[in-house]
C-alpha cells in the first residue's frame, strides 16, 4: 500500500479486501462485464482511480490502480467502460448501504459519464457479495485504522 495521500483514504481499505473476498470466492463474481473506472475525491480533488474489471462470472474479477493493465484486459474482452466520480467518504457510504447509487447520482454525490445502466449494475455486485454486511463487519475490524484516517480529513 502506498504512503502517498492515497494511504489517507477509505478506499485504500475497501477495494484491496473487495478483491481479496473475490479472489476466495468464485461464487460471488458477477455476471456483469464492464470496466469501471472510479475516481475517488477528497476534498473535491481526485486523490486515486481504481480499476473494476469483470467478465462475467467465468473470469475472475480485477480490481487493481493499474489502469494500463485494466485498460488493455479490458479491450481485449470487449467490455464497456464507465467513469464514476464520487468522494471517498461516500464511496465508503455507498459500499457500506447508507446510500443508494440512485440515490448519490440524483444528489450529485456521484457522477457518471458513460453507461449509466451499466453503473447502476456495480451496486448490484456490492450487493451480490453481500458487500454491505462485509463492509461493516471490515469497518469494525479495522476501526482503528479507518479512525486515524477520518481525522486526517479534519
Amino acid at each position: 500500500m502506498s504512503t502517498s495521500p492515497n494511504s489517507k483514504l477509505l478506499s485504500t481499505l475497501f477495494m484491496p479486501e473487495l478483491q481479496r473476498q473475490l479472489s476466495e470466492d468464485k461464487s460471488l463474481w458477477p455476471n456483469v462485464k464492464g470496466l469501471f473506472v472510479i475516481t475517488v475525491n477528497k476534498r473535491k480533488k481526485p486523490q486515486a482511480k481504481w480499476y473494476l474489471l469483470f467478465q462475467g462470472n467465468q473470469v475472475e474479477p480485477i480490481i487493481t490502480m493499474d489502469g494500463d493493465s485494466a485498460k488493455a484486459k479490458a479491450k481485449a474482452a470487449k467490455v464497456r467502460t464507465v467513469s464514476i466520480i464520487v468522494d471517498d467518504a461516500d464511496l465508503v457510504n455507498f459500499v457500506t448501504g447508507g446510500m443508494t447509487g440512485v440515490r448519490a447520482y440524483m444528489s450529485g454525490k456521484l457522477k457518471v459519464r458513460g453507461d449509466l445502466m451499466l453503473a447502476q449494475k456495480l451496486e448490484d455486485v456490492f450487493n451480490k457479495t453481500g458487500g454491505q454486511e462485509r463492509a461493516l463487519e471490515f469497518l469494525k475490524k479495522n476501526e482503528q485504522q479507518i479512525n486515524a484516517i477520518t481525522k486526517s480529513k479534519l
